[in-house]
């Protein structure tokens, strides 16, 4: 199906002074676009959500509410307000102004200019907004993809645009989606280990879900060229020991939490110690990686 457009005209907030582009957004951008989970089975429900909370506000923009609310609209009680007004959280409101997040009452920053936020996807139709989502600054949508798509939204104000993207994966059983999680050797400090993977992680913005609650790993494989040992956050699973080219199935079942590994104290290569200099590694272990075969829990694809 060809790419169709959902187009969210949002009359609130933004001053960006160039345009961008990031997948998902990191928590200081001023727009994040989230899609979760990132794998899915045919069937499953994914939501695509954006907030664009950290556009700037400008106390120019404030001439929407009137003479009487663009000087300092701070206040200590409603009595200090024009006789029209409130003292919300510190700030006069005018009783008439619209409700939602994107038209809420000024503060000592200013107030959000107009932008208008556009999402698109490339396999499926967005329906036109509903919910309030040319009020709110922050919203999502419930979709059904048939297959791995690919979403893009663009924040836009004054000629100037801000672009984000995000991807969900559907998963398939020919040829089977066998995802890669690597675990890079570094020196924290002077101590030597490797980085743990968290599957619900992303960029520290929130915490995203990895997988749908019908993905199952059906077997774990070690493509490392070492002995290692494999453990989740899951006090019932690991650690596990596996040889170059074993696979396991103690890890089978929903693919979530934290994942790590290390070298096998058998491995040769954990008995010669790395030395974590300031700016370089004398005889670093080597990375690690696993190779996970998923399916669904009731498949549905041909």
């Amino acid at each position: 199906m060809s790419a169709q457009l959902l187009k969210i005209c949002l009359p609130a907030l933004l001053l960006l002074s160039a345009c961008a582009v990031k997948t998902g957004g990191l928590p200081g951008d001023p727009a994040h676009l989230k899609v979760e989970p990132k794998l899915f089975c045919p069937g499953d429900e994914v939501i695509v959500s954006w907030d664009v909370g950290n556009i700037p506000r400008d106390r120019s923009h404030c001439v929407v509410l009137g003479e009487d609310y663009t000087s300092d609209a701070s206040c200590g009680s409603t009595t200090e307000c024009p006789t029209d007004g409130s003292c919300i959280d510190g700030f006069c409101c005018p009783s008439s102004f619209p409700t939602g997040i994107a038209q809420s009452c000024p503060n000592h920053n200013g107030c959000y200019p107009p932008f208008e936020l556009t999402v698109t996807a490339d396999t499926l139709t967005l329906t036109p907004p509903v919910n309030n989502e040319n009020e709110e600054l922050a919203g999502s949508r419930t979709v059904m993809p048939t297959a791995t798509t690919i979403f893009n939204g663009q924040v836009s104000f004054e000629g100037e645009n801000y672009t984000m993207a995000g991807t969900t994966e559907m998963v398939q059983l020919t040829p089977p989606s066998t995802p890669v999680y690597e675990f890079p050797f570094v020196c924290t400090g002077a101590n030597p280990g490797w980085l743990p993977l968290d599957l619900d992680e992303e960029f520290g913005w929130r915490e995203r879900r990895y997988a749908s609650d019908n993905v199952r790993v059906v077997n774990v494989r070690n493509t490392t060229g070492h002995t290692i040992q494999l453990r989740t956050n899951n006090p019932a699973v690991g650690p596990v020991t596996l040889e170059p080219g074993q696979s396991t199935d103690a890890f089978n079942g929903h693919p979530q939490g934290e994942w790590s590994a290390s070298l096998s104290p058998s491995d040769p290569a954990s008995l010669v110690p790395p030395r974590c200099g300031a700016t370089d590694i004398s005889d670093p272990w080597p990375d690690l990686q696993v190779e996970a075969t998923l399916e669904c829990a009731n498949p549905e694809m041909d």
